[in-house]
């Protein structure tokens, strides 16, 4: 329902809702095969490198920048910004990959 005030703005009325009068199947268990289209980007995370604005305004093409990871290291595979799996970096043709070798474990 429905009410104009003098500005012609309409302001709704919803119903309440009664949470726990949910019914039917949950949408995962009905349409697993809806999530398997959806896109996600993973990045994958060689390391990180602490600079100052300075160091960075005078970055070269032959500046070495040294990462925080060492090289037998596992690299972070994330989604959203969460680390989803680990794994090593290897050649796949002329690509860099990623070799999954742990997959996160759910947080309490």
């Amino acid at each position: 329902m429905t009410n104009a005030d003098a500005t012609g703005v309409q302001h709704l009325e919803f119903p309440q809702y009664a949470q726990g009068n949910d019914t039917g199947q949950p949408l995962l268990v009905q349409n697993q095969a809806l999530l398997d289209s959806i896109k996600v980007r993973l990045s994958v995370i060689v390391g990180q490198v602490d600079t100052t604005l300075g160091e960075l305004m005078a970055l070269k093409e032959s500046t070495l920048l040294k990462t925080d990871r060492l090289l037998d290291q596992t690299l972070d595979i994330v989604v959203n910004g969460e680390v989803v799996a680990r794994g090593q970096l290897v050649a796949v043709g002329e690509h860099f990959g990623v070799q999954v070798t742990q997959i996160a474990s759910l947080r309490a």
